[in-house]
């Protein structure tokens, strides 16, 4: 059984066939035009330049996002893609990607770029405009983008669109119009930074691969029951004591830098402290805050991730007040705090060392119920949030129970009916429900549970799939789409370090990225298989994506230093 899962496997992986009348990008722009399957071109050298509109000229912040992001996205790339071989699908031409030689018309050496908005360097918030046109003809390649955003993810199609031939470039199928925007505003990604923590530049490695798939959310979950690894100068013991080694620690002056950063490739970094549950870390800097509840640990599985705070000791509601109220909303520029709230369970409390006193500090606060007493932090540290001008968002947990304020954003990852009832009640949301990167592939590891029922769709590339189709709201209404912000994937890494991160992540991750970006209608996985594959050399070669495996078999010349 397992034997037959992998031939129908192979052969319905995409191959050339799939890519007539496409181009080869991922996510795939809303509106393409072009020449398909003709051999009409132009050629360019990696010494490719730009001409600037006036507006842009005049701004010195402008013309320095432009050349950064020019340099990284086009100039870098084909100069170290220059003299190698094409990239390919294999050896048997009724398989392999369509064979066109060149009809060179012309060859082009300058960009036009033009930005058409009067704010055209906005500040990066959801919602910014980040649309573009991009027309290449016979004489010419202009850019036209209302935003240095818009700007930015044109480089990244362009970039694409360009193919070793003979020592030099070609773009072929000429001419092409394309006119892209995303389809929702809100494209994320989820990091585990607890559980396995990264040396500092993977973070730098993260956002440039999150750019190349023109995503702009990066979330990080900064603390677990394992780590607390954001630094609190008013709590220091926090991470002193929270993490295995000060190296990894987030300090408030990194998480500046790589903010700056992730500004110039499009993306917010926002940030999450989790809790009541997944606190033990804060407990090693300061024991009184968290509940012991260690010795019923002992006979369980969920160890760490159990233990929760201690509501008894006015510490816990300082440490929560410095957190929310002042540290967290100073780092991170973005609008947005995650407050958690994720699998609270009530043997934290009830089974602790201090139950007596927190059966007594729920009396006197009039709080009934243990749930009650999960919606009180709940609900203190979203009052935090918006005392300090910020949004909150939180897990599903915290809406279904009833504990969230009209202003949070909702992330469903668990049950996806919340996302519907969410939005109709009036909720902004994101979903992670069916695009967790942590579940790996294979999901049936022998013959007998393939026999007991795991499906063709769980073996590996077809995890793939599995996430192209992840589309909840294809039935919903223009009121409730309203409501919709978007999605973020989920990079859960109890088995994810820095040797395997960008495997685990960005194998997958076009699929995503167009299930975000690109029209609701455009579904076709088999293309998307030979697209993300070549993508995924292009990112290859451009030292962005190294650690990443294909989707497929593919041939994919890297440069010698690489």
């Amino acid at each position: 059984m397992l034997f037959v899962a992998l031939l129908l496997s192979a052969a319905l992986a995409g191959n050339g066939n799939n890519v007539k009348g496409k181009l080869l990008l991922v996510p795939y722009p809303q509106i393409v035009e072009a020449n398909f399957l003709n051999p009409t071109s132009i050629s360019a050298t990696s010494k490719i330049t730009y001409t600037l509109s006036d507006n842009c000229k005049g701004n010195t912040e402008c013309v320095e996002f432009v050349k950064n992001n020019f340099n990284h996205s086009i100039t870098f790339p084909l100069q170290r893609q220059m003299n190698l071989d094409d990239f390919r699908l294999s050896l048997f031409a009724p398989i392999d990607l369509i064979n066109l030689t060149p009809d060179i018309q012309n060859s082009v050496q300058t960009i036009s770029i033009e930005l058409t908005a009067e704010d055209f360097f906005p500040e990066l918030t959801i919602g910014v405009d980040e649309s573009y046109t991009l027309d290449i003809t016979t004489e010419s390649i202009s850019i036209k983008a209302p935003t240095v955003f818009g700007l930015r993810n044109s480089f990244e199609t362009l970039v694409q669109l360009f193919r070793p031939y003979n020592g030099k470039y070609v773009i072929t199928q000429v001419p092409i119009s394309i006119k892209d925007f995303p389809r929702f505003k809100w494209r994320g990604l989820m990091v585990d930074c607890a559980r396995n923590p990264f040396t500092l530049s993977t973070y730098y490695k993260i956002i440039n691969a999150m750019a190349m798939f023109k995503s702009n959310m990066l979330h990080l979950h900064l603390t677990d029951g394992q780590t607390f690894l954001f630094e609190s100068t008013e709590y220091p013991l926090l991470s002193q004591k929270g993490s295995y080694t000060q190296k990894k620690v987030l300090t408030q002056k990194f998480l500046k830098e790589l903010i700056a950063y992730a500004k110039t490739r499009g993306i917010i970094v926002y940030p999450e402290i989790d809790l009541p549950a997944h606190a033990a870390s804060w407990g090693i800097g300061y024991p009184d805050i968290v509940a012991d509840c260690w010795d019923y640990i002992k006979t369980w599985t969920y160890n760490e991730n159990l233990p929760a705070l201690n509501p008894v000791t006015d510490e816990t509601f300082k440490v929560l007040d410095a957190l929310f109220g002042k540290e967290l909303p100073s780092v991170f520029t973005s609008e947005y705090i995650h407050i958690g709230g994720d699998e609270m369970n009530e043997v934290a409390w009830s089974r602790s060392k201090e139950v007596s006193a927190i059966n007594a500090w729920m009396t006197e606060k009039g709080i009934k119920t243990y749930l009650d007493l999960e919606g009180y932090f709940n609900k203190y540290v979203q009052t935090q949030v918006i005392n300090a001008n910020k949004k909150g968002v939180a897990w599903e947990e915290v809406y279904a129970k009833g504990n969230a304020d009209l202003s949070t954003v909702i992330q469903v990852w668990s049950n996806i009916t919340y996302l519907k009832m969410a939005v109709d009640d009036g909720y902004k949301a994101i979903w992670s429900e069916g695009l967790y990167l942590d579940v790996q592939a294979p999901a049936c590891p022998d013959s007998e549970r393939v026999e007991k029922g795991c499906k063709v769709s769980h073996m590996y590339v077809w995890t793939n799939r599995d996430f192209y189709n992840s589309d909840p709201t294809i039935d919903f209404s223009p009121e409730e789409l309203e409501n919709v912000l978007g999605a973020e994937a989920a990079s859960w890494h109890e088995s994810v370090d820095d040797q395997n991160v960008m495997e685990r992540i960005f194998q997958r991750y076009g699929a995503i990225s167009e299930r975000l970006w690109s029209p609701s209608y455009y579904t076709d996985a088999d293309s998307l298989e030979v697209r993300a594959d070549y993508l995924r050399c292009v990112g290859l070669r451009r030292n962005i994506l190294k650690g990443s495996g294909p989707l497929y078999h593919s041939y994919c010349q890297l440069p010698e230093n690489l």
